[in-house]
């Protein structure tokens, strides 16, 4: 089915509303709506249940007004979608592969759980060749029950840190301790977290934390024998070399988490970020070996994502990766790097 609208579909307050704005121009268009959602990350259980509730809430609201023709598909469910650049290229591309006309968003519709102000949607739709336009609805009040999940959270934190700080045992100064979080939790919810947190994968990265930091540790404590051996053997034979890999994860935590672990690392070196790619300084090609193999990245998958997800091969591995220099770089530009100035 080629022609017609895309309406990306999010859990906001107005997203019925967007839905039937939808509906209402394919009628007076006679053209198809494709409804769609991007997952927010690399799910290695499938596609959550949220999301397909989520997409079949549209379709049924699409079906009561009347809509007979329409499509839905579920983007992302192959590839780690890091930020709103990769979500917004997954939106653009779907348009562009089925030759539609243009795309009805959500005035609330977001990236994941981040403010729509924060990581602009319509600055990246703007260098495609396609025309988009915000739904006409009623109202953009309310809270989604994410937002006051997030809310609810930063604001318990806030209040917790608030305890520990003063110690207040005054009913005034801890109703103003009350007042505080929730102030807290009102602006920051769409600002703190990149996507709603459960406690059942809370639960479980916690406890998985307890294998990864000792896995880490000794990661580390053998980086350092390698790195005084090299420091201190007379002909100082070092190898520097600088790479570039697509990293197997899917959100801001684990990203930075896993460029963390190879800074951690003596020999090897996170030098920038975009997105899931990550730009990393390696010592010798053996610590190169290391990160493009996966040592790091397998451990911070296991951390976010389970066991199962461990299993998945090495940036080698997936041919996602590439040598910027290969060994050519001066001893002082090497050590230069190491110290995290510019080089």
């Amino acid at each position: 089915m080629t022609g017609g609208i895309l309406v990306p579909i999010a859990e906001t307050p107005t997203v019925d509303q967007t839905v039937e704005a939808a509906v209402e121009i394919a009628h007076k268009t006679g053209t198809a709506v494709h409804f769609v959602r991007v997952v927010p990350g690399h799910h290695m259980g499938g596609v959550p249940n949220t999301d397909v509730a989520l997409l079949e809430r549209a379709t049924q609201t699409a079906a009561s007004a009347g809509l007979e023709r329409f499509e839905t598909a579920m983007l992302g469910t192959e590839t780690y979608v890091a930020g709103p650049g990769d979500h917004c290229e997954l939106l653009a591309t779907y348009a562009e592969t089925n030759d539609l006309e243009r795309i009805v968003l959500d005035p609330r519709y977001t990236v994941d759980a981040t403010d729509p102000t924060l990581q602009s949607v319509e600055s990246i739709l703007e260098a495609h060749e396609i025309d988009f336009e915000y739904a006409t609805v009623d109202s953009t009040g309310g809270l989604t029950r994410g937002e006051l999940l997030r809310a609810s959270i930063i604001a318990s934190v806030a209040f917790g840190f608030y305890i520990a700080l003063g110690g207040p045992t005054s009913t005034f100064t801890l109703a103003s301790g009350v007042v505080t979080g929730l102030i807290a939790g009102v602006l920051l919810r769409n600002v703190a977290f990149e996507t709603t947190p459960t406690v059942g994968d809370t639960l479980r990265t916690a406890v998985r934390a307890l294998a990864f930091l000792p896995y880490l540790l000794w990661e580390i404590a053998k980086a350092n024998v390698l790195f005084a051996y090299l420091v201190l053997h007379p002909s100082l034979p070092i190898d520097p070399r600088i790479s570039r890999f697509d990293a197997a994860v899917g959100d801001s935590l684990s990203v930075t988490t896993l460029a963390n672990s190879i800074t951690l690392t003596p020999g090897t070196l996170t030098l920038d970020a975009s997105g899931h790619t990550l730009l990393i300084h390696s010592m010798t090609s053996s610590a190169e070996d290391d990160v493009l193999d996966g040592v790091h990245e397998k451990a911070v998958r296991f951390l976010f994502y389970g066991r199962v997800a461990s299993e998945h091969p090495g940036p080698r591995a997936r041919g996602e990766y590439d040598q910027i220099t290969h060994g050519e770089m001066s001893n002082n530009a090497t050590k230069t790097a190491e110290l995290g100035d510019e080089p």
